[in-house]
């Protein structure tokens, strides 16, 4: 991947992010001219270039990169035919995704790879008690566990009310549910293109529509999971569920941990019994040992806090030495990063392994 631009400082710290990404499977070479882009192309083709463009059309189509995407100063600029535009001043992470989409569709997935993640966690906040600070509880979670390990979070609330701009259309979780359809081996960088990065936590968009977001069944919920526990580069993915979602208990029986928040109320604790009772007469007993009881006393924050240091794992009415108002247990493992940036040579070259591991289709078994 050749980078091209006459503004220096720009193209540097742009290579420098982009270079960074694990989903790259291509060295980085960074040029401040179109006569160094000629140079590094007699010795090298490039698979992508992506240069500015201050450089005239004339220059930029006498390149051999097999793919051209042209640095615009504005947004819906005009450029050649055969050429991607990528408006220049926005996120990074907006421009390489932008530059995975178009890849995706051009079928050149080969160019990107998924960074792999040992011991993947499916973690999932429920609560049949409402208004208490749930889906803030989720978040503040997936941000405090974003500290060490890569995490995902996704709102799968009826109405999230939050991350939903109608002035600016983002890829959503019901992008992703298409693609999971389509069961492409590639639905890993999919995600990776459709997140939006805060505060180091992957978020997904959730469904504009509460009606779609009813009428997904439980089988493509269940197929769309395992392929990101399977193809995603992330160990953590955060479920922050609703009842609109079918399959909610399902869902909840292949969870490795499950977060129910709660209030000290004396209504909404019986509605805490009668929500255990309906799991018992519904044969799913072992769900009710299963609940992470965590209080929301104080700020959603503070109690993820708490809940991740408690060294036991509390169940319902069923913990050793312990009542169904306490918080369960959480262990963290370290996460597993890499990346150097080496500019050197001619040009300034970014120098990784270059390997992109199968992404097969299989079968994703999780113990109940």
């Amino acid at each position: 991947m050749i980078i091209c631009s006459e503004e220096e400082l720009y193209v540097l710290r742009l290579a420098d992010v982009i270079a960074d990404r694990e989903e790259l499977d291509l060295q980085v070479q960074v040029c401040t001219s179109f006569e160094q882009e000629e140079k590094l192309e007699e010795f090298q083709e490039a698979e992508l270039l992506l240069i500015g463009d201050e450089i005239p059309y004339e220059k930029r189509q006498t390149s051999r990169a097999a793919r051209r995407f042209v640095l615009t100063s504005q947004e819906g600029a005009e450029v050649g035919e055969e050429e991607v535009p990528v408006f220049k001043y926005q996120s990074v992470h907006k421009i390489f995704s932008q530059i995975m989409e178009s890849c995706l569709d051009q079928d050149r997935a080969g160019l990107f790879q998924v960074p792999r993640k040992d011991s993947q966690r499916m973690i999932v906040v429920y609560s049949p008690i409402h208004r208490i600070g749930k889906t803030r509880f989720a978040r503040a979670l997936g941000h405090e566990l974003a500290r060490e390990e890569e995490t995902l979070y996704i709102n799968m609330q009826e109405y999230p009310g939050w991350g939903m701009h109608r002035e600016e259309k983002r890829a959503s979780l019901a992008d992703l549910l298409y693609y999971s359809r389509q069961e492409q081996n590639h639905l890993g960088l999919r995600l990776t293109s459709m997140v939006r990065e805060q505060e180091g936590l992957a978020i997904l968009d959730p469904i504009p529509v509460s009606l779609d977001l009813k009428e997904v069944s439980w089988e493509d919920w269940n197929s769309l999971i395992l392929q990101i526990l399977k193809k995603g580069p992330y160990q953590n993915m955060i479920l922050d569920l609703s009842e609109s979602v079918q399959g909610l208990f399902d869902i909840l029986k292949i969870c490795d941990e499950w977060y129910l928040p709660y209030i000290e109320d004396e209504d909404e604790e019986r509605k805490l019994d009668q929500f255990f009772e309906a799991l018992e007469v519904m044969g799913c007993k072992k769900l009710c040992q299963k609940a992470r009881m965590t209080e929301m006393k104080g700020e959603p924050e503070i109690c993820v806090k708490k809940a991740l240091q408690y060294d036991k794992n509390t169940s319902y009415g069923k913990a050793t030495g312990t009542g169904h108002g306490e918080a369960g247990s959480v262990e963290r493992n370290r996460r597993w990063r890499t990346g150097r940036i080496d500019l050197s040579g001619a040009g300034r070259v970014h120098r990784r392994p270059v390997h992109s591991p199968s992404d097969e289709d299989g079968i994703w078994e999780r113990s109940v």
